[in-house]
């Protein structure tokens, strides 16, 4: 699936002041680089008030623009390599904490928010959709609270050399999920959260990687109605994280009622179904 919306037409938004539309540039995985920064720095000063906002979905809005002024700040938006959007029944821009840069991150959230946006960014679809990828059980970037959430885990495996008691791994655990008994390390998976900090901390070696990958949440969404999307069962290989992306795009695009959101969808075809299509199944809560 790889239907776009006519870019020309994205991103304008009318203002309080008549006559008057923001300009909304998407960037992707929300960086940019120096000379792009400088571009939309000189276009806010020639059409627009001087001002340059950024929004939730970390992307650039530049307000105060002539409607009549429109196209030609599209345009040099263009030539900046900076594509307007993220508006209307769209794929909304990804929105991706820093992940790929951060001590925490365990996995190329950057990365995976890029491919996204150029197999996916603004295709058509019957309502709004939004995607969201963090790196770690942090959850900086609210991973449970979008139509697609992605988030990056990485479980330990104990005993892969000798415990020196040392307690490192007791002591940065926030969940509890690791106790030092008799002088060996005790880990419990009920509690685990999957940070992987304990195999970072470990002076001995002695924790390894039992598991690692992406962890889906589907049908979440924020806004006038808060849902928490549902969790699905296991681990998803970082390499296939765009598969599964696409076969929930093109589900929700074929099955969808025009105007109904994931979840609702969801809630009316029924959650197992939809999860099937993607590959998945959902987790069962206790």
């Amino acid at each position: 699936m790889t239907d776009r919306t006519n870019t020309r037409k994205q991103g304008v938004i009318r203002l309080r002041e008549k006559g008057r539309v923001a300009v909304r540039g998407k960037v992707p995985a929300g960086v940019m680089t120096a000379p792009q920064m400088a571009a939309v720095a000189r276009i806010a000063e020639e059409f627009g008030n001087g001002k340059v906002g950024l929004t939730t979905r970390l992307n650039v809005e530049i307000p105060g623009i002539d409607r009549r002024d429109a196209d030609a700040v599209v345009e040099r938006l263009q030539e900046a390599g900076i594509v307007p959007g993220s508006t209307g029944a769209t794929l909304r821009s990804v929105v991706v904490c820093k992940g790929t840069v951060c001590r925490h991150g365990y996995c190329d959230t950057q990365g995976l928010a890029r491919a996204i946006e150029e197999r996916y960014g603004g295709c058509e679809l019957p309502r709004k959709l939004k995607i969201t990828v963090t790196g770690c059980p942090n959850n900086c970037a609210r991973a449970q609270l979008n139509d697609i959430g992605i988030a990056g885990r990485r479980f330990p495996a104990f005993g892969a050399g000798d415990c020196n008691g040392c307690g490192a791994c007791e002591v940065v655990c926030r969940e509890g999920a690791v106790r030092i008994v008799d002088g060996e390390a005790l880990h419990s998976g009920e509690h685990c959260v999957g940070c992987g900090d304990c195999i970072t901390v470990c002076p001995a070696g002695a924790i390894s990687v039992a598991t690692e990958g992406l962890r889906f949440y589907i049908g979440g969404r924020s806004g006038r109605v808060l849902r928490v999307g549902v969790e699905a069962e296991g681990l998803v290989p970082e390499g296939e994280g765009l598969l599964v992306v696409g076969r929930l795009l093109e589900y929700f695009r074929e099955n969808a009622r025009p105007g109904e959101r994931f979840g609702e969808m969801m809630d009316r075809v029924g959650t197992e179904e939809v999860f099937a299509a993607a590959g998945m199944k959902p987790r069962n809560r206790p």
